[in-house]
């Protein structure tokens, strides 16, 4: 679908992969706290999640997102296949309230003529 990664992953896969990496627990139950899930997560899903809280913003989470997920050389574009960028942006805007559905789908559809 969007990457060729395992669409979901099991939550408690990812804690134990988590805490072998040493980090701390609180911060994996927060960035879960910021859309709740019983079992499993979309791992880009997780992801975004995880940049969405590194940077702040809407435009710095999808900045390290696209950092993160390109093949590109560091230090290029970080470019990713529209489809994933456009899945991500909607999920992350549709968490945040004071983003209108329809600023997201004007954005998205600027972005795309572009492309």
């Amino acid at each position: 679908m969007l990457c060729s990664h395992k669409e979901y992953v099991e939550l408690a896969d990812l804690e134990q992969k988590w805490k072998n990496l040493c980090l701390p627990g609180e911060k994996f139950r927060a960035v879960l706290e910021l859309d709740p899930c019983k079992n499993k997560i979309e791992w880009i899903k997780f992801l975004a999640l995880g940049c969405s809280m590194l940077g702040g913003s809407l435009t710095t989470a999808m900045k390290h997102l696209c950092e993160i997920l390109t093949g590109d050389p560091e230090g290029g574009a970080a470019c990713i296949p529209f489809e994933t960028f456009s899945y991500v942006y909607r999920y992350l805007s549709g968490l945040d309230s004071d983003i209108p559905a329809s600023d997201t789908e004007t954005y998205l559809a600027s972005l795309k003529e572009n492309v």
